[in-house]
């Protein structure tokens, strides 16, 4: 009768495993990260008699997490991915919206600023035409400044982005190796006999660290997480995390450069390529394939226009016969120069609308007026690459280049979360929680458990009968 009680019991205890097993999917089929879990039953060793071998019933060796690491790292491949592109769309679209806006843009301002020019050449002797003329080369002016401003506000919130994405890193990485160092102390009988909803937990918070740059990782024979970026950079090591930090760039104080620390108070720097992925990688390439080119290229478009209208501009005599000045206030350099792109004249009768030369000049002479009004398509006014082109093309260019990159990201973007999707899904096929099936277990494993405790009934029955036999 013990055999058979101790049987009974066993089944007892393997239902009450798997009843508990599945009451906790369900309580958390909704829980962020969650696995799967199952109550894994072997049988026991039998017992051997003359007649042959007699079954002990059955124990509980673990509860195993549903999880694959291939499943896994396709999920956060994929995220990482996503999150790169929905950063870099987020930046990209404000750059967009700024230089393609038909009434903020620079292609507005140059098109009343040349038609202010061709009414000074239609009639150079109007003191208001000229006066014209200063006032739309004034807001000319401005919104080359405005483009400026508004490009260094984008620089800044993105390296505000940018210190705020390492930050988080930072954080997320000493959270990682906490959970290391409590694994490492709870899984005492070894890896064998995992702590899942720690390891639910750990890689819950390497799915958020994914999302702010693209991690690789390496479980350890402890247990433990070591946690990579970019082509091998540690980021944490067992229970130690390496930390991050943003700084001025010496070279450019409008950038910000990434930095390891080390143990013994110094930094190494880190550069932009190795952080890919993610929404800190998405605003890395942000800033160097979109901001700072639109910010060379606006320079360089001020600084050649403002130039070859400078010197169009001397060439020719204002209405007192003097030889004529710069129109705009020169600069020495490209960089910078949409920022500081001033209007250099004030007196209507300074502009040189006269062509220069021995003959006296004339209230109607508009032969340098003319010829300041062809730079409008003059193909050699501004440098762009290894070419020339007029001031509106070059700007014309700017504009499609980062519009059809605009494009292109937001159709890689919809693609990306496409496979996100299914990257999930078949990743939820495995070790996402089915409450209609954790229904039907938690019927199935009741139906078990009453059926043990019958067994159990039955040999208690045959014993009471054994001992009324005795008496």
């Amino acid at each position: 009768m013990a055999g058979l009680l101790g049987i009974g019991l066993t089944g007892i205890n393997s239902s009450q495993a798997n009843l508990l097993t599945t009451s906790h999917n369900i309580t958390n089929a909704k829980t962020p990260g969650y696995n799967r879990q199952t109550a894994i039953v072997t049988t026991n060793d039998p017992h051997f008699t003359g007649a042959g071998f007699f079954g002990q019933g059955s124990r509980v060796e673990t509860v195993r997490r549903q999880y694959d690491q291939f499943l896994g790292q396709q999920v956060l491949s994929a995220s990482a991915r996503k999150e790169e592109l929905s950063a870099y769309n987020t930046q990209l679209t404000q750059l967009d919206n700024l230089l393609a806006d038909p009434l903020a843009g620079l292609a507005p301002a140059l098109s009343d600023f040349f038609k202010g020019v061709q009414d000074v050449a239609t009639n150079p002797a109007s003191i208001p035409g000229r006066q014209a003329l200063i006032s739309r080369a004034e807001s000319l002016a401005s919104r080359f400044n405005g483009l400026d401003a508004r490009l260094d506000e984008i620089g800044s919130l993105t390296e505000g982005q940018i210190a705020g994405a390492v930050e988080s890193i930072d954080t997320y990485a000493r959270q990682i190796a906490e959970m290391n160092q409590q694994i490492g102390t709870v899984q005492v009988a070894g890896p064998s006999l995992q702590a899942n909803d720690l390891l639910d937990q750990r890689d819950t918070l390497v799915a958020e660290l994914n999302k702010l740059v693209k991690v690789s990782t390496v479980t350890e024979r402890d247990g433990s997480l070591s946690v990579f970026v970019g082509t091998g950079q540690a980021l944490v090591v067992g229970t130690t995390a390496s930390e991050l930090a943003v700084r001025p760039d010496p070279s450019d104080p409008l950038h910000g450069t990434i930095e390891l620390r080390t143990a013994g108070g110094g930094a190494v720097p880190l550069p932009d390529s190795l952080f890919t992925g993610g929404q800190l990688g998405g605003l890395l390439k942000f800033r160097s394939e979109m901001l700072d080119p639109a910010r060379d290229k606006l320079d360089q478009i001020a600084f050649d226009f403002a130039s070859a209208f400078n010197s169009t501009h001397q060439n020719g005599r204002d209405l007192a016969g003097a030889d004529g000045g710069a129109f705009f206030t020169p600069m020495g350099q490209v960089s910078g120069a949409a920022g500081a792109m001033r209007v250099a004249i004030s007196d209507p009768r300074a502009i040189a609308a006269a062509a220069s030369g021995t003959a006296p000049v004339g209230p109607s002479d508009n032969r340098n007026a003319l010829a300041l009004a062809a730079l409008q398509t003059d193909k050699s006014v501004v440098t762009v690459g290894s070419g020339t082109a007029t001031a509106g093309s070059a700007y014309s260019q700017l504009v499609s280049s980062v519009g059809n990159k605009a494009r292109e990201v937001q159709i890689g973007l919809k693609a990306q979360k496409a496979q996100l999707d299914q990257a999930t899904a078949a990743q939820q096929a495995l070790s996402g929680v089915n409450l209609d099936e954790e229904a039907a277990n938690l019927i199935r494993y009741q139906q078990s458990y009453q059926a043990a405790a019958r067994v159990m009934s039955v040999a208690g029955t045959l014993f009471d009968e054994i001992l009324s036999i005795a008496r």
